[in-house]
C-alpha cells in the first residue's frame, strides 16, 4: 500500500488501463452524492483520465445479520442518489444480489474496463476484506479513500489509549478540517454509457418486493420509525439542529424525551457525513455548552472509536481490552453470578429488570437504542452471563442484528467499553472486579424511567 494524500491510499501496484472506457468509484460505506472525499476524488480520476465515471454500489444476500430492517434502509437510499447522480451526468448502477443464483463477482466485471478503481476506506466490517480482495484481484490501480470523519483517519499513527489522549490532539487541528468541502464535477457525462452489470431499478412502491425476494433474515422487520435515505437524514438533522441541540448539554441522557441526536445510523451508512453535520452544529444559535457537548461525541469520541478499529486488528473481540481489564477479568472470572440468563431469554428481553427489558424492546421494534441505556444494557448483559466471553458475543449479535448503526467502530468501542475499553479502573466488586459498574435503580433515577418503559411497551 502506498499513501497518496492524507485520506487517499493506493491499495495495490497495478498501472491504469491504457483502453479503458471509464472510472469505476465502488460505492460501499459513503452512501451519498456530496460530501464524500471518495466520490470528490474519483470525479478528480476521471477528469484527469478524460474518461466519464460510473459509480457502482451493491447489496449482497449473504453478509453477516443481513435482515429485512438492513436492507431497507439501504435501499430507501437508492432512488435519491440515482437521482441526484443524473442531476450531473454520472451513470449510477445499483445491483441487488437476491440469492446464490443471481450473477456475481460484478465489481470484477466492471473492473474490465476501467482505469482506476476507486472505493470507500472503511476500518470495520466487511469492508476491509472487501477492499484486499479487489485489490489482489484486479489489474488496475485501486484506491481506497477515507471519508469517515472531519479528521483523517492517517493523522493519527497508532492506536490512542482513550478520549483524553487523543483530544488534545484533534483539538489542535481541528480548524484545518472544520469546514466545507470543495465539490467536484465530472467534464464528460456517463448517462447513457453501456457497462456490463445489472441494474437494479429501485422506488419507495417496491422496496417491499424487493426486499421479500432477497434470501435473508426476514424475521428482523424494517423500522416503522427510522428510514433511510439522506434525504431523512437532514429532515432528522434539522430537526436536532433547531428543535433538540439547544438543549443538548441537559437533555441527551434522558430516553424518556426526545433529546439525542438520532444521527447514528444515518451515519453509519454513510447517508450523512459527519462534516456536514458539525458545520450545522457549528452554525447553529445553540448555546456553546450543547454544541460542545455535542462535538465531543461526534468528532472526539466517533474517532477515537475509527482509530481504534484501524489500528487494533482485535477490535472484535475481548484481546483488544489493555491489560488492567485482561488482569481483573481473570482475577474475577470465576465469580458467582448472582442471575444468568440465557441468550434467548436475553434477546426476548424477559429478565427481572423492567428498565433493561425497555431498552432490548426499543433496539428490538425500532433498530435504535437510547446511548444512555446502551450503557446500562451492556453493563447487566456481562453480570448476567455465565462468562465474559460468552457477554461479548450476545452483546456482539445483539447489536448487529437489531441496531441499524451496528457492525460500525463506534458500536466496537461501545460494547467494549462496557468490559472498561477507553475507560479507567474503578472501585472493586464481584464480577466487574475494577472495571466500572452500572446499576438499573440508579440509572433509573436521573430520568422518567417509568415513562421510557411504557413508551417501549407500545412499540410492540
Amino acid at each position: 500500500m502506498k499513501r497518496i494524500n492524507e485520506r487517499v491510499i493506493k491499495l495495490n501496484d497495478a498501472n491504469p488501463n491504457p483502453n479503458a472506457k471509464y472510472v469505476l468509484y465502488w460505492m460501499q460505506m459513503f452512501k451519498r452524492t456530496t460530501h464524500n472525499h471518495a466520490l470528490v476524488f474519483a470525479i478528480r480520476q476521471a477528469n484527469e483520465f478524460k474518461l466519464p465515471l460510473v459509480v457502482y454500489e451493491g447489496l449482497k444476500y449473504y453478509y453477516p445479520w443481513a435482515s429485512d430492517r438492513l436492507h431497507t434502509f439501504i435501499l430507501e437510499g437508492v432512488e435519491e442518489k440515482r437521482k441526484a447522480f443524473e442531476k450531473v451526468g454520472i451513470r449510477y448502477i445499483f445491483y441487488l444480489q437476491k440469492d446464490k443464483n443471481d450473477p456475481k463477482q460484478t465489481v470484477a466485471k466492471l473492473a474490465k474496463d476501467a482505469a482506476v478503481i476507486v472505493t470507500d476506506d472503511f476500518p470495520c466490517f466487511i469492508i476491509p476484506g472487501h477492499n484486499k480482495t479487489i485489490a489482489e484481484k484486479a489489474r488496475v490501480p485501486v484506491y481506497g479513500v477515507d471519508s469517515n470523519g472531519v479528521i483523517p483517519m492517517s493523522k493519527f499513527d497508532k492506536e490512542e489509549y482513550a478520549a483524553y489522549t487523543i483530544r488534545p490532539k484533534i483539538k489542535k487541528i481541528l480548524d484545518n478540517y472544520l469546514k466545507p468541502l470543495v465539490e467536484e464535477k465530472v467534464q464528460i457525462k456517463s448517462l447513457n454509457l453501456k457497462v456490463d452489470c445489472p441494474d437494479i431499478k429501485v422506488n419507495e412502491n417496491n422496496i417491499a418486493k424487493l426486499v421479500a425476494e432477497c434470501d435473508i433474515d426476514h424475521s428482523v422487520k424494517p423500522s416503522e420509525i427510522y428510514h433511510g435515505g439522506t434525504a431523512n437524514g437532514r429532515k432528522r438533522l434539522k430537526k436536532f439542529v433547531e428543535k433538540i441541540l439547544p438543549e443538548y448539554d441537559t437533555a441527551r441522557n434522558k430516553p424518556d424525551r426526545d433529546g439525542s441526536s438520532r444521527l447514528s445510523s444515518y451515519l453509519h451508512f454513510g447517508f450523512l457525513s459527519p462534516l456536514e453535520i458539525a458545520l450545522a452544529v457549528q452554525e447553529s444559535d445553540a448555546p456553546k455548552a450543547s454544541k460542545e457537548a455535542y462535538l465531543e461525541e461526534l468528532i472526539v469520541r466517533r474517532e477515537l472509536s475509527y482509530n481504534f478499529t484501524r489500528h487494533n486488528p482485535e477490535y472484535d473481540s475481548l484481546e483488544s481490552l489493555p491489560a488492567w481489564v485482561q488482569k481483573t477479568m481473570r482475577e474475577h472470572s470465576n465469580d458467582e453470578r448472582p442471575v444468568t440468563y440465557s441468550p434467548e431469554k436475553l434477546e426476548a428481553g424477559k429478565t427481572h429488570d423492567e428498565l433493561w427489558n425497555a431498552a432490548q424492546r426499543e433496539m428490538t421494534a425500532t433498530g435504535e437504542m437510547h446511548n444512555y441505556v446502551r450503557m446500562l444494557w451492556g453493563k447487566n448483559v456481562v453480570a448476567w452471563t455465565k462468562s465474559y466471553e460468552e457477554a461479548f458475543a450476545i452483546l456482539e449479535h445483539l447489536n448487529n442484528k437489531y441496531c441499524l448503526d451496528g457492525r460500525n467502530p463506534n458500536s466496537y468501542a461501545g460494547i467494549l467499553w462496557c468490559f472498561g475499553k477507553h475507560d479507567r479502573p474503578w472501585m472493586e466488586r464481584p464480577v466487574f472486579g475494577i472495571i466500572r459498574y452500572m446499576t438499573s435503580r440508579s440509572t433509573g433515577k436521573k430520568f422518567d424511567s417509568r415513562k421510557y418503559i411504557e413508551w417501549t411497551k407500545k412499540l410492540l
